[in-house]
This record gives structure tokens, C-alpha cells and sequence, in this order.
């Protein structure tokens, strides 16, 4: 029989998610008033140069944010029962897609922090474009190139009855919205800024997801009842008949 997961799992996994987002509304902050990429190279130069630490910070809060908001996606497929789901294997892969994206945001990051203490500003200069808008930013751009998470985590949820349909139907709404407004960002500045309206709103369904972990009381998933194994010898001639 497939073990319910435990209360404390649900809020471990809700803690993730609230701690993935948190960590990325800092990062969005830290530091504050980052100039342009269309700005002079000496302004850029010098706000990296004052602003030295808080960048650094903001690469670690870039690479290591993700993290417990992936491994809240990844406790959603494991609640939900959807591990060996094919929903659940390409939440998984656009898990890993994430984490590296991150980890290359955050390396171009460090870059342009670093290159200015040791005098090389082209380094530097080219690190920043990278991954500051809003006519550059190539990786930014690539986060919404790659697979959108909330896509195949929305087929899970309307896959079991962890969390409510209207759920479902919304996160499968902002992968949709993710792939398009993508595609647009490649042409246009104005899609890609309306890029963080998008955040703000995965980021609320995520918050709402997690505190309905932490309150609901119900089984965990449709699919955990319905792995679990039937009961032999009722008198049915194909309850001895050996799998297909």
C-alpha cells in the first residue's frame, strides 16, 4: 500500500515555495536603482563599483533561490502522486532547465561585479548586458525561451486532488502566457518588461498554493489511492489472472 505523505511533508514543501519566492522578490530588489543597459558605460562602471557587495549578494540570491522554489514544483509532482507521470517527469526537466539558467545568470553576475575591481571594464561591461534590460539581457530572455515550470506542474495539479482545479487551470494559463509573451520578448522591449507582471502573478499562485498545502486536511492525491494494490480472492476470475 503507498504511504500517504505525512502533514509535515506538505509543510515542508509549502516552506520551499515560500522561500523560493521570497528569495526572488530580493533578488528583483538588491540593489536598488540598477541602471540600464542603454546607459552610459561610466555610470555603469561606477554604480557596479558602489554597489560591489550588494550585486554579489544578489548573484547568490540568483543562484541559490531557485533551489527551494523547484523543490517546492518537484514536492507538488511528489504529493500529487506523479513521480512516474509524464507531467511530473517534464516538471522535472524544466526544474533542471531553471536551476541552470540561474547559475548562468548568476556566473555573468559575479563577472561584472568582479572584472571592475581588477580593471577589466569591457568584461565587466559585456557581463552586465547579459543580464540587465531592457534591450539586452540575453538570459532573461532565455527564462522565458525555456520550458515554463507552472505548465506541466498546472497538468499535475488537475491530475490529482492535492490542490483545487481553478489552480490547475491557472498555472496551465501562465505556462501558456510564459511561451508567448517569450517569443514576443525576442522582438520587442515593451513584451519583455511586461515579463515581471508574470512573476508577480506565478508568484502569487505559488503563495496560494503553499498555504492550501498547510491548511487542507485532504488525502494527498487521487493518484496515491489509486496505485495502491486491489484486493485479492473476491471471487472474481480475473483477480488471479497474472498482469498484462
Amino acid at each position: 500500500m503507498t504511504a500517504v505523505p505525512s502533514r509535515a511533508t506538505r509543510i515542508w514543501v509549502a516552506l520551499s515555495g515560500v522561500a523560493g519566492v521570497a528569495m526572488l522578490i530580493a533578488h528583483f530588489q538588491i540593489p536598488a536603482h540598477v541602471p540600464g543597459d542603454d546607459s552610459p558605460p561610466a555610470t555603469v562602471i561606477q554604480y557596479v563599483l558602489h554597489h560591489h557587495d550588494a550585486i554579489l549578494a544578489t548573484a547568490w540570491l540568483q543562484g541559490f533561490g531557485p533551489f527551494p522554489y523547484v523543490l517546492f514544483a518537484l514536492g507538488v509532482v511528489y504529493l500529487a502522486g506523479a513521480m512516474t507521470r509524464l507531467a511530473g517527469w517534464v516538471t522535472l526537466l524544466a526544474s533542471a532547465v531553471i536551476l541552470t539558467l540561474s547559475l548562468i545568470d548568476a556566473a555573468f553576475t559575479i563577472s561584472a561585479a568582479e572584472a571592475v575591481t581588477h580593471g577589466h571594464a569591457v568584461t565587466a561591461l559585456v557581463s552586465f548586458d547579459l543580464v540587465d534590460g531592457p534591450g539586452n539581457d540575453a538570459v532573461g530572455r532565455m527564462f522565458l525561451i525555456a520550458p515554463p515550470l507552472l505548465l506541466p506542474l498546472g497538468a499535475v495539479v488537475l491530475g490529482s486532488r492535492l490542490l483545487p482545479r481553478a489552480l490547475g487551470y491557472t498555472a496551465v494559463a501562465f505556462g501558456v502566457a510564459s511561451i508567448i509573451l517569450g517569443l514576443a520578448a525576442l522582438f520587442s522591449s515593451t513584451a519583455f518588461s511586461l515579463a515581471i507582471i508574470l512573476i508577480i502573478a506565478e508568484s502569487a499562485w505559488v503563495l496560494a498554493a503553499a498555504g492550501i498545502l498547510v491548511i487542507s486536511r485532504k488525502p494527498a492525491s487521487a493518484a496515491a489511492a489509486a496505485s495502491r494494490p486491489l484486493p485479492q480472492g473476491t471471487g472474481s476470475r480475473t483477480s488471479a489472472s497474472p498482469p498484462q
